[in-house]
C-alpha cells in the first residue's frame, strides 16, 4: 500500500478547508473577504436580492443562482408618487401624464432600463360625495385600461407592485420598504431676476419650534396619503423645494441611488422611492406629441365604456358609427381626423359646488346657463341637451324646469348595484364619455373636468369650433374663454424616444 507523504496530507487539508469555506459562503450569501475592513449590515430583503446579483468566488453565473421570476427584475427602480389630498380626479389624471412621459423617457438611461411607475391608490376625493360606496384606496383598473396604459409607459397598479415586491422574499406580511421619500414644495420666490430656473434643494432647517413645517410633516397627508398604506414602511424622509419639469426628477433620483449604493456589490440592487405632491412637477413639454401619446393611452376601463355606450344608444340614439368618431381597438391606430359629426344632442358641463363661490365672477347661474344652452340648441337645430354637472338634485330639478320646450337628459346609475360598481369616479367618467360624442359641447371656465372632455373630443376627431366652447357669466356677455390646445399627432412615435 502506498503511504501518504506529509506534504500530501497538508495539500489535502488545504483542499478540505477551501471546500468548507465555499459551502459556508454559499449558505450565508456573504461575499468573500475584501480589503475593506468596514462591515455593512443590510436588511434581509437586500441580502436576498444580492444573491441574485453577486457572483460567488467560483464564478457561477447569476442566472444559475437566481429564481427565474426574479432575474428579469434585476436593477429595478420603482417610483411611487402621490398628489395633494385636496386635488380632484381630473387634475390627478394630468399629473399621471407628467410622470408617465418622464418614466418613458427615463427608460433610455442604463440604470433605469427596468424602471416602474407605481400608480397610487385613489383616496376618497373631495368631490366624491356619495356614502356607502367604499370609495377609498381604489385601484386604477377601476377606471382605466391598464393594458392600454402599459403600451405607453411601464406602470403597475398598487396591488401588482406589492405582489411583484413580494417575489424578492421580503419579510411578512410583506412590508414594502421605501428607501427615500421626497415631499415636494414650492419655492417662496420662483423668479430670479425675472427668470424661471429649474432647481431643487433639500430643506433641513426646522421652524422656530424645532418642528418641520406643516407642508413637510411626515404625519401629514397633504402631500398625498401614500405613506398611510398599511404595508408601507419608509427610511429617510426629505422635504424638497422643487421648481421645474419632470426631467429634473432624474437628477434627484440619481443622487438618491448614489447615497443608497455602498459599492459595486449592490450597484444593481432593486430600489424603491416615493415622490409626494407630484403636482408640483411641471410637464417637460406640455401639449406636444409626447403629452398626447400619453393622453391617448389613457383609455377608460371597458366596463365604463360599455355603460356609456349603452346609455348613448338607449337615451340618445348614438353609436360610434352614427357619430362618426374614430375608436380603433388600440390607441396606436388612431390617426388625424376632423370630420366627426357627433350625436343629435348638445352636451353642457355645468360646474357647481365650490365654483359657485370660488369662481363666482365666471360661473353662470342656473338661469344664465339655461339661456346660453337654449341659444346653442336653436343655432344647431337640436332639441336634446345632455347635462353633466355636480349640481345637487334640487338644482338639477330646477334646471330641468327651465327646458320645458326641450329634452333634458342627465345620467344616473340605473340601479343601486350599478352605483356601487361605478362609484362617483365612474359616474363622472361616463358623463365625460357621453359629452365626448355630442354634436356640440360647452364647458365651464377653468374646470379640469371640461379640459378632459376637450382632450377626448380632440382624439375622437371633432372640429375645434364644436369643442372649445365656454359658458359666460351671462348671456351675450364678453367673457374669458378656456384656452384652445389642438391635438398634436406624430406618425413615428419611436423617433422621439
Amino acid at each position: 500500500m502506498q503511504r501518504w507523504r506529509p506534504e500530501q496530507w497538508s495539500e489535502l487539508m488545504l483542499i478540505l478547508m477551501l471546500l468548507l469555506v465555499a459551502v459556508l459562503q454559499s449558505a450565508s450569501g456573504q461575499a468573500p473577504h475584501s480589503n475593506n475592513n468596514s462591515t455593512i449590515v443590510k436588511s434581509r430583503h437586500f441580502q436576498t436580492n444580492n444573491n441574485c446579483q453577486r457572483r460567488l468566488f467560483w464564478h457561477i453565473p447569476a442566472k444559475e443562482t437566481c429564481p427565474a421570476e426574479i432575474l428579469p427584475l434585476r436593477g429595478t427602480v420603482y417610483i411611487l408618487y402621490d398628489v395633494n389630498i385636496s386635488e380632484g380626479f381630473n387634475l390627478r389624471r394630468d399629473v399621471y401624464i407628467r410622470m408617465a412621459v418622464f418614466v418613458r423617457r427615463l427608460r433610455r438611461r442604463k440604470r433605469f432600463q427596468n424602471v416602474r411607475l407605481v400608480l397610487p391608490p385613489w383616496p376618497r376625493l373631495y368631490h366624491w360625495h356619495s356614502h356607502g360606496l367604499a370609495q377609498n384606496d381604489l385601484l386604477w383598473r377601476n377606471f382605466f385600461d391598464l393594458a392600454s396604459l402599459r403600451r405607453y409607459a411601464p406602470v403597475l397598479d398598487y396591488d401588482e407592485f406589492v405582489a411583484e415586491y413580494r417575489m424578492f422574499g421580503m419579510p411578512a406580511p410583506p412590508y414594502v420598504h421605501v428607501s427615500q421619500v421626497f415631499r415636494l414644495t414650492h419655492y417662496e420666490i420662483m423668479m430670479e431676476q425675472g427668470v424661471f430656473r429649474d432647481k431643487y434643494e433639500r430643506v433641513t432647517v426646522p421652524d422656530p419650534n424645532g418642528q418641520r413645517t406643516d407642508a413637510c410633516n411626515e404625519k401629514s397627508i397633504s402631500g398625498g396619503p401614500l405613506l398611510q398604506q398599511r404595508l408601507l414602511r419608509y427610511g429617510r424622509y426629505h422635504c424638497v423645494r422643487f421648481q421645474g419639469s419632470a426631467g429634473l426628477l432624474e437628477r434627484m433620483l440619481r443622487e438618491a441611488i448614489a447615497e443608497d449604493t455602498a459599492g459595486v456589490d449592490d450597484a444593481d440592487d432593486m430600489r424603491v422611492y416615493a415622490v409626494l405632491s407630484a403636482e408640483t412637477v411641471l410637464h417637460d413639454n406640455w401639449g406636444d406629441e409626447h403629452f398626447w401619446m400619453a393622453r391617448r393611452s389613457m383609455r377608460f376601463a371597458q366596463t365604463l365604456n360599455q355603460v356609456a355606450a349603452d346609455f348613448r344608444l338607449l337615451s340618445l340614439s348614438t353609436t360610434d358609427t352614427s357619430a362618426g368618431v374614430q375608436r380603433p381597438a388600440m390607441w396606436e391606430l388612431e390617426r388625424p381626423k376632423r370630420d366627426a359629426r357627433g350625436g343629435d344632442y348638445l352636451c353642457a358641463h355645468l360646474r357647481r359646488g365650490d365654483f359657485v363661490k370660488s369662481r363666482e365672477s365666471t360661473t353662470p347661474t342656473l338661469k344664465a346657463a339655461a339661456q346660453q344652452i337654449k341659444q346653442l340648441l336653436r343655432a344647431f337645430n337640436l332639441s336634446t341637451v345632455f347635462v353633466a354637472s355636480d349640481a345637487t338634485p334640487y338644482e338639477l330639478l330646477e334646471l330641468k324646469e327651465l327646458f320645458y320646450r326641450f329634452r333634458f337628459v342627465h345620467f344616473t346609475p340605473e340601479s343601486n348595484a350599478q352605483r356601487h360598481q361605478l362609484k362617483d369616479g365612474g359616474v363622472a367618467i361616463v358623463d365625460q364619455l357621453i359629452c365626448s360624442y355630442a354634436r356640440h359641447f360647452v364647458g365651464t371656465y377653468e374646470s379640469t373636468f371640461t379640459y378632459r372632455i376637450y382632450e377626448e373630443r380632440e382624439i375622437f376627431g371633432f372640429s375645434k369650433s364644436s369643442t372649445f366652447n365656454t359658458f359666460c357669466k351671462a348671456l351675450g356677455g364678453n367673457c374669458a374663454r378656456n384656452a384652445v390646445w389642438p391635438i398634436v399627432w406624430n406618425d413615428d412615435d419611436d423617433k422621439f424616444y
